[in-house]
């Protein structure tokens, strides 16, 4: 599925585990950039860019020192569906331009996302995988989650192929 943006989209509902506390969902969405792998790389993983390209995001920074890397720590907020909660994130993997992955906790509500940068037509296809687990009470608002997480995130790869292709 394509938009205007050229961004792509893939959705899939896992089964909801009866027999376990979650239920998970795996939202994927892509853009390509007229842009070197490297320059999208490094955009997508400096906290101080994420508020720029991420409206469902009012904050976010890095609390761990050094450079980007695996063990690199996060915090922030997220506003969607009319709550701003807090989040946390750990990166679990990083292979300078090619991938990029953090877990996300923010109540319970858990996030892997997977980041991954493919030349593509003289730019990038930038790819974000989302494989979410949603506990607690917040399960019963699942399906709304995924939908507003699904809708956030198209809107984002918009906004950051806009930005990054408006760099000279």
């Amino acid at each position: 599925m394509s938009s205007s943006y050229g961004v792509g989209s893939n959705v899939h509902l896992m089964a909801l585990q009866r027999k376990g506390v979650a239920q998970m969902a795996r939202i994927e969405e892509s853009v390509e950039i007229k842009r070197p792998p490297d320059k999208v790389f490094a955009y997508t993983t400096d906290a101080r860019t994420w508020t720029k390209w991420q409206s469902t995001f009012p904050e976010a920074e890095q609390t761990s020192q050094g450079p980007v890397g695996v063990g690199t720590t996060f915090k922030g907020s997220i506003h969607m569906m009319g709550l701003t909660m807090k989040w946390t994130a750990n990166a679990t993997e990083y292979e300078a331009n090619k991938k990029f992955g953090k877990t996300i906790s923010c109540g319970s509500l858990t996030n892997q996302q997977h980041n991954t940068y493919d030349p593509a037509g003289g730019g990038t296809k930038f790819t974000i995988v989302y494989d979410m687990k949603v506990g607690g009470f917040m399960k019963l608002f699942s399906p709304m989650i995924v939908s507003s997480t699904r809708k956030a995130l198209k809107k984002a790869l918009g906004d950051l192929k806009g930005i990054l292709e408006a760099q000279t």
